[in-house]
């Protein structure tokens, strides 16, 4: 019997339903920073002839082609080459914003013996890669049985990965329905907002939510930041923000205070004595949703600071992402001021005069970035999802010794110009992870 009408049409609408509901809960988990894409190529059960919509179009990379197969329990199976550690799979739809798929997830050794990973599984109404994590399994092949979808007995899918490898803590399962709170060690963080206004750490911690400025993201549980471009500043800058300020003792009232900051293990012994940590790693995975579009200045459109070190007047690090609007991928690069305030700019992924680099990150793409400081030397790693990490080191100057510094984490707007015929032109980013430790 068909397993689609084996049920009545009332069950499959409640069924449908529910299952809409509950898959954003599994369709935007987050995985480790440290996770990989599988190379596979695929074979299937059948495929639509007149389209040529064989295997091989659901993993050669684009979104424009796609395989599809009709009717119930036909498959697509992905060959990883060899048994690799299995977490995630990922599969854009065909027509997927219009309609919701149902499928299962196998996963096998040898390609005779399945295990059922995911039943009954429905897609959220949309286009794009939606991820399915699955319990860590070793496989080689990855297997997903289709049952057509809400319109017809069609399953068709853009592209499929296979996504899996080691895991460090990662972000774990994010829930949608907690406040950043409920998701993210924010204890030791203040946030300063759009309006110039701070949240302490007490309130942050206790469940802080803005509906336009800091939010959990409904589908994956990230914490989003957002941030317009014309808004109030804080003293010494000109530039919006929704941003987390590191507070490492938050009963301590002064954001100065040693007690509430880190400093160098290069630093003096009395100093150190008094600090609240000494050296530093700040981690965070990360996706850039939106950078600004519009502006009077051209330098300045699409140029958002998603990571800080502050010192008591300048900035060890400020680290940018930056997409101009012609832009296919973003730019990742640093700024770092010595203690006079000179800024030296240090190409990572492209830089402020390499823009648009063939190895730059894209709009909504997840990538990861550590800043790490022992002593004096600051190393930067960059880690694109997927991708393999690009890593930098610069030695900080000796007049840092002594001062107190702080990580700092969201979005601060690099642009401080509108020219929308609304005044809405603003930045975004989610956070999946974001830790912060000083050994």
């Amino acid at each position: 019997m068909k397993r689609r009408f084996a049920l009545s049409k009332r069950m499959i609408f409640c069924l449908i339903s529910a299952a809409m509901l509950l898959a954003p809960l599994f369709e935007g988990q987050s995985m480790a920073a440290n996770e990989s894409k599988y190379p596979a190529s695929a074979s299937a059960s059948s495929y639509d002839t007149r389209c040529a919509c064989d295997a091989s179009k659901a993993v050669d990379g684009s979104l424009s082609t796609r395989w599809s197969g009709e009717g119930d329990g036909t498959w697509l199976k992905l060959d990883l080459g060899s048994a690799q550690s299995v977490s995630l799979v990922k599969i854009a739809f065909y027509n997927g914003d219009s309609r919701t798929f149902t499928f299962d997830i196998q996963t096998s050794t040898d390609g005779s013996n399945w295990l059922q990973a995911r039943n009954a599984v429905t897609s959220a109404q949309n286009n794009q890669l939606q991820s399915f994590p699955i319990p860590v399994a070793e496989a080689r092949y990855v297997r997903i049985v289709g049952y057509g979808n809400t319109s017809n007995d069609w399953n068709s899918y853009t592209e499929v990965e296979i996504w899996g490898g080691p895991t460090d803590g990662g972000s774990g399962n994010l829930d949608p329905a907690k406040p950043p709170s409920g998701n993210f060690d924010l204890t030791k963080w203040k946030i300063t907002l759009p309006d110039a206004s701070e949240i302490p750490a007490s309130a942050l911690a206790g469940g802080y939510e803005h509906p336009d400025w800091f939010y959990t993201d409904p589908v994956t549980g990230g914490m989003v930041f957002t941030s317009p471009n014309i808004g109030e500043t804080t003293t010494n800058s000109t530039y919006t923000r929704s941003e987390l300020r590191e507070m490492l003792n938050p009963s301590t009232n002064s954001a100065s205070s040693w007690a509430n900051n880190w400093v160098t293990s290069s630093s003096s012994p009395s100093i150190k004595s008094q600090a609240g940590g000494v050296d530093g790693t700040m981690k965070a995975t990360l996706r850039v949703d939106r950078v600004s579009v519009s502006g009077n200045e051209a330098d300045k459109i699409g140029r958002v600071v998603v990571g800080q070190i502050h010192g008591p007047s300048t900035e060890p690090i400020r680290l940018y992402y930056h997409k101009r609007p012609s832009d296919s991928r973003g730019a990742v690069y640093f700024g770092t001021d010595d203690l006079d305030n000179n800024n030296t700019w240090v190409n990572m992924l492209g830089g402020p005069n390499q823009l648009n680099p063939v190895n730059g990150i894209a709009l909504g793409q997840t990538w990861s970035y550590e800043i790490k400081v022992t002593g004096l030397l600051m190393t930067v790693k960059i880690t694109p999802e997927g991708g393999s990490a690009t890593t930098v080191t610069h030695t900080l100057p000796s007049g840092y010794n002594d001062k107190y510094l702080y990580f700092k984490a969201g979005v601060y707007n690099q642009n401080k110009s509108d020219t929308t015929p609304d005044q809405s032109d603003h930045v975004k980013a989610t956070f999946f992870s974001l830790t912060h430790v000083h050994p």
